[in-house]
C-alpha cells in the first residue's frame, strides 16, 4: 500500500507541479482580508470565490467548493463550524488515507495551471492534519497562514452575526487555535496579527513575502492598501469586561499565538507543552470539549449517523444514475428496435404467405394425381423422369397420401 502510495505521489510530481497558501484563523478574525492579501504577492485564487455580503462587503476570498468540502469533512468527524472538538490527529490521518483520491483530485482542479494558489477557509484549523497528509502523500507543497485577532472583539463580532453568546464564542475561538497550534510547528506556521495588518500593513506583507519567498507587487500591494483596506473593517470593538474563565483561557492562548513566530519558545517541547496546559484550561473551563462528556459522544454518534447517511445518498445517487442510463440507452436505441419490430412482422406475413402458397400447391397436385390422365401417364414419366425426380415424386405422393388419410 505504502509503494502504491509513493507511485501515485511520483505520478503526480511528473504530471502537475503547484503549492498551495492555506489560508486559515477564527471566523472574524481577518482571514478574509489576508486573503486577499495573497494578491500583492502574485498568487492566484480561485475561480468560485463566495460572494460579498453585508457581514463583509468586500468580500469572504474563500473559495466555495473548498468550505462545502471542510464542511462534510468536519461533519465526518462529529463537527460544526461553530460545534468544534480539540482534533484527535489519528483521527483525521485515517480520514485523509480514505478520501486520499477526492482531495487530491479537488487540489489539481482548483491548481489548473497556476504555480501558486490559495484557499482560505476558517475551518482548516480543526482539519490541520487532514490537509497535511494530503499534500505530503502527493507531493504537493504547502503553507499554512494563520490570522490572529484579540478573543474578545472577534467573540462580540461573532455574536452580532450568528447570535451565539459571547461565552461560547470564546470557546469556539480557543478551541480553533489550540487545534492550530497542537498540530503545526512555527517552521510550518506563520501568524499574522489582524491588527498589525491593519496598522502596518507594508511590514506584515515583507513577512508574507519572506515566508512564502515571493516578491511584492507594488503596484498591487498599493490597490491592497489603499482601496481594500480599512480600518472600519474591524467588525467590532469593545472594552472589555470582568474576565469569565473562559476569557481568562482565551488570554492564554491569546499570548501563544503573539509569541508564536517570536522565537519565544527556545524548543519545541516548551511550545507542546504551553499549548497541553493552554488544552486542559480550556477543558476545565467548557467540559463539554472533554472526550468523557455527554456532548463530545453525541458528536461521535452525529458522525457515524452523516457516514452512514452519506453512504446511503451516493447508493441513491448511484441508482438514479443507473436509471438515467438505462432511459438513455432504450431513447437511442428505439429506432432500432421499432425496425427490429417492423422486419419481425414481414417475416410473419412472409411466413404465413408461404405456408399458403404450399397448401395450394399440395392441393393442386394431389387433385392431379387422382386424374386418369395421371394414371395413363405413368410409364411415360417413369421413362423420361430421373431417379433423382421419381425419388421426389414418391416423396411427395407419399406426404399428399398421408395428408388425405389425416384428412
Amino acid at each position: 500500500m505504502n509503494l502504491k502510495r509513493e507511485q501515485n505521489a511520483l505520478e503526480i510530481d511528473q504530471k502537475t507541479s503547484f503549492q498551495i497558501v492555506f489560508i486559515t484563523g477564527m471566523h472574524r478574525s481577518g482571514s478574509s482580508a489576508l486573503s486577499r492579501a495573497m494578491t500583492t504577492l502574485g498568487i492566484h485564487h480561485s475561480d468560485n470565490l463566495m460572494r460579498a455580503s453585508e457581514d463583509n462587503v468586500k468580500g469572504y476570498w474563500e473559495d466555495e467548493d473548498f468550505v462545502s468540502f471542510n464542511d462534510d469533512l468536519l461533519r465526518q468527524t462529529g463537527q460544526l463550524w461553530e460545534e468544534p472538538k480539540l482534533t484527535n490527529p489519528e483521527e483525521l490521518i485515517i480520514l485523509a488515507e480514505n478520501q486520499e483520491a477526492r482531495a487530491c483530485s479537488f487540489l489539481k482542479s482548483k491548481a489548473k495551471n497556476k504555480e501558486m494558489i490559495c484557499l482560505k477557509d476558517p475551518r482548516l484549523c480543526n482539519l490541520i492534519p487532514f490537509w497535511q497528509k494530503i499534500c505530503k502523500d502527493n507531493g504537493i507543497k504547502c503553507y499554512f497562514i494563520a490570522s490572529h485577532r484579540d478573543p474578545l472583539p472577534t467573540a462580540y463580532s461573532i455574536h452580532n452575526r450568528d447570535s451565539i453568546s459571547t461565552e461560547k464564542a470564546l470557546s469556539i475561538w480557543c478551541t480553533y487555535y489550540i487545534n492550530l497550534l497542537d498540530n503545526l510547528i512555527p517552521s510550518e506556521l506563520l501568524i499574522i496579527n489582524y491588527d498589525n495588518l491593519i496598522n502596518n500593513t507594508h511590514n506584515e506583507i515583507k513577512i508574507l513575502s519572506a515566508f512564502l519567498n515571493r516578491q511584492i507587487n507594488e503596484d498591487k500591494f498599493k490597490t491592497y492598501s489603499e482601496h481594500f483596506l480599512d480600518k472600519n473593517l474591524r467588525h467590532y470593538q469593545q472594552s472589555p469586561p470582568e474576565p469569565s474563565p473562559i476569557e481568562t483561557v482565551s488570554r492564554k492562548v491569546n499570548m501563544l499565538l503573539k509569541s508564536f513566530n517570536q522565537n519565544t519558545f527556545i524548543h519545541e517541547i516548551d511550545l507542546k507543552s504551553a499549548v497541553a496546559i493552554a488544552r486542559r484550561s480550556l477543558i476545565e473551563a467548557n467540559q463539554d470539549l472533554s472526550d468523557k462528556s455527554t456532548a463530545y459522544k453525541f458528536k461521535n454518534l452525529f458522525a457515524i449517523h452523516y457516514k452512514k447517511s452519506e453512504e446511503h445518498q451516493n447508493e441513491i445517487r448511484k441508482l438514479k444514475q443507473d436509471i438515467q442510463t438505462l432511459h438513455s440507452w432504450i431513447d437511442q436505441n428505439k429506432e432500432k428496435i421499432l425496425a427490429t419490430k417492423n422486419e419481425l412482422e414481414r417475416v410473419k406475413h412472409l411466413r404465413q404467405s408461404s405456408r399458403k402458397r404450399y397448401q395450394d400447391a399440395m392441393n393442386q397436385f394431389d387433385n392431379l394425381t387422382r386424374t386418369i390422365w395421371w394414371k395413363l401417364s405413368t410409364p411415360i414419366r417413369f421413362i423420361f423422369s430421373s431417379r433423382r425426380d421419381r425419388d421426389n415424386l414418391r416423396a411427395l405422393k407419399s406426404r399428399s397420401e398421408h395428408k388425405s388419410i389425416s384428412d
